[in-house]
């Protein structure tokens, strides 16, 4: 075990941010808007409201403002990755402790960080990809502090690592439990049971105080408003009863299904298997071993492929109100990291350790399909944005006056076509076309000058009396365009 932060080589640090870089590039390249950067390019608004306070310092602090906050993309991501690559570093030569660290050896343990499908949503927002990127950091640095640091100085450093996770973006929490799991069987390997269980103790305390901190200073004064406030409370008793905890775990499984799908996801369950191989041939090797530490060690292994599975959606899992996107399974890193375990850490692997790179020139193909779709998506939905406003101009739309929408506009041919290839790129892709009376529609016309309120769901059913032929005033096959004095009312249609 060591006692202080393991070495790293700058090359390999280089080498990483390239390789980050070149994941992100498709997310460099298509430069457009996603999701909530339309409401934060319009209006400025930050995090603090969702308890994220060091993300509102810090993007402020970027741009020498105090209110608000302007696009400086793709600068946040390639901060963000630079940090990360570092930590990458950090990360790959406490798992190859001992052995050679040769650059592809170095790639399957830290790459996984950020070159995973799951992540490509955190990278693609303009605003909090940064802070995204140095909470997934921060969870990385505390899971990594040397456990034979005296108790109180590893505790304390943990702390401070935790709290800023939970401060820049909070799912990054299951990325620092997944890898204490990963340090867990790497450190039982080396049979060293009784400093395994204390490390693992540690950090799970050090969390369980910084998490109580947390809610008295930061939850407390800071999280409140319709959204954040609705969604962080966690579930009682009577919604476990009722059926939440499952309705919660079947659809983190849909979207985890939603990536293996086909070929690829046999390839990705493959190289799963072999990991947890891998980590059930150490839980052997605990189980043999004499001493009661070492039996609870290996039962523990026998767990741990399932665990790091459960901890992909992770604390989300707990929330009564929970929204089961891409970018909250930060930890499928770890996932990832696990298969590769064998391929870096046993000598039958490491002759075979180019095969461990599959999955990661995997998640380069769907990166890459991703950049293109969500580029031709934004295209397209654009034009159809800007096709209504001019049309709301020529029917003598102005500010002040009201515009409700019904119905889900079209979605590119080209888009549909690459997600039947890849059914994951539906739930990764914005979701910000104009539907009902959503959000992300009202920001995109305001975008394009049809500035118009939100309503309430009782304003827009009453509205509905508005879409009757005496109010047509123009008609295509994707929509109709209805108008009573100061109100508009569009219905829109697959042609």
């Amino acid at each position: 075990m060591d006692w202080t932060w393991p070495k790293v080589n700058s090359r390999h640090v280089w080498l990483l941010f390239i390789l980050n870089c070149l994941f992100a590039l498709p997310v460099f390249l298509a430069n457009v808007p996603y999701m909530d950067d339309n409401a934060r390019a319009l209006y400025g608004y930050t995090w603090s409201r969702s308890g994220r306070v060091f993300s509102t310092f810090l993007m402020n602090a970027l741009s020498l403002r105090m209110h608000n906050i302007p696009d400086l993309a793709p600068l946040g991501q390639i901060l963000g990755l630079l940090a990360l690559s570092y930590c990458g570093a950090l990360l790959a030569a406490r798992l190859l402790r001992g052995r050679r660290m040769d650059d592809l050896s170095v790639c399957l343990c830290a790459l996984p960080l950020a070159v995973q499908p799951f992540f490509l949503e955190n990278l693609s927002y303009k605003f909090d990809a940064l802070p995204m990127l140095l909470a997934q950091s921060c969870a990385v640095l505390a899971a990594l502090v040397p456990t034979l640091w005296p108790t109180r100085r590893q505790f304390g450093v943990c702390a401070v690592f935790l709290f800023s996770v939970m401060c820049f973006y909070q799912p990054a929490l299951n990325t620092f439990l997944a890898l204490t799991v990963i340090l867990f069987v790497c450190d039982a390997q080396e049979a060293q049971d009784r400093e395994t269980w204390r490390g693992l103790g540690l950090r799970v305390s050090a969390l369980a105080v910084t998490y109580l901190a947390y809610q008295l200073l930061i939850v407390r004064h800071f999280v409140h408003g319709s959204y954040a406030g609705h969604r962080s409370g966690t579930m009682t008793f009577h919604d476990i009863v009722h059926g939440l905890a499952w309705d919660n775990l079947r659809q983190a499984g849909a979207l985890l299904g939603s990536l293996l799908h086909g070929a690829p996801g046999a390839v990705l369950v493959a190289f799963y298997a072999v990991g947890t191989a891998f980590v059930w041939g150490c839980a052997g090797g605990a189980l043999r071993r004499r001493g009661l530490p070492s039996k609870l060690t290996g039962l523990a292994l026998l767990a741990v492929p399932f665990v790091l599975v459960l901890l992909v959606p992770g604390i989300v899992l707990s929330l009564a109100e929970t929204v089961i996107e891409p970018r909250i399974f930060m930890s499928f890193s770890a996932c990832v990291i696990l298969a590769s375990l064998f391929f870096v850490r046993s000598d039958a692997g490491r002759k075979l350790r180019w095969l461990g790179a599959v999955p990661l020139l995997y998640f380069y193909v769907v990166s890459f399909s991703f950049g293109n779709a969500m580029q031709e998506e934004t295209r397209f939905e654009t034009g159809q944005a800007e096709r209504l406003a001019n049309w709301l101009d020529d029917a003598g739309f102005r500010t002040g006056d009201d515009l409700f929408i019904y119905g889900t506009e079209a979605q590119a041919p080209i888009v549909q076509n690459a997600i039947a290839g890849m059914p994951y790129l539906a739930r990764a892709l914005p979701r910000q076309k104009m539907t009902d009376d959503g959000f992300f529609g009202y920001v995109r016309l305001r975008q394009n000058g049809a500035d118009s309120r939100e309503h309430s769901p009782a304003e827009w059913l009453a509205a509905r009396t508005l879409l009757n032929t005496a109010n047509l005033v123009r008609q295509t096959p994707r929509f109709a365009l209805y108008r009573d004095g100061h109100r508009f009312a569009v219905q829109l249609t697959h042609a």
